[in-house]
């Protein structure tokens, strides 16, 4: 068995067809809607550092998550957040993080 190491794993279908089809990312009109939208709500976009990739390879084992996920926890910790609007419950697993799932 390998030792444990921290990388992106596999594309998901999704995004392997999109690398295929890359001619397709432009059409996807909702979801830059929503992206445009953020900005438009003042929501702040915080900043990631080497810092929080090494923190999330930690989290990312300690708490079983994703890689993307770790990286929320690490830049939420080093900024002292502790509530999360999410609807993935994998979050649920991270002392000390209180999520809130829209309805």
């Amino acid at each position: 068995m390998r030792p444990w190491t921290c990388s992106v794993g596999p594309p998901t279908r999704l995004a392997a067809r999109l690398r295929k089809h890359h001619d397709e990312i432009p059409k996807l009109s909702v979801y830059s809607a929503a992206l445009a939208k953020i900005a438009q709500i003042g929501v702040q976009v915080l900043p990631v550092a080497e810092q929080h990739v090494i923190r999330a390879c930690q989290l990312s084992r300690a708490h079983e998550l994703l890689t993307g996920d770790a990286l929320i926890v690490a830049v939420m910790q080093d900024q002292r957040l502790t509530y999360l609007a999410s609807n993935d419950a994998d979050f649920d697993r991270v002392p000390g993080i209180t999520r809130y799932a829209p309805a």
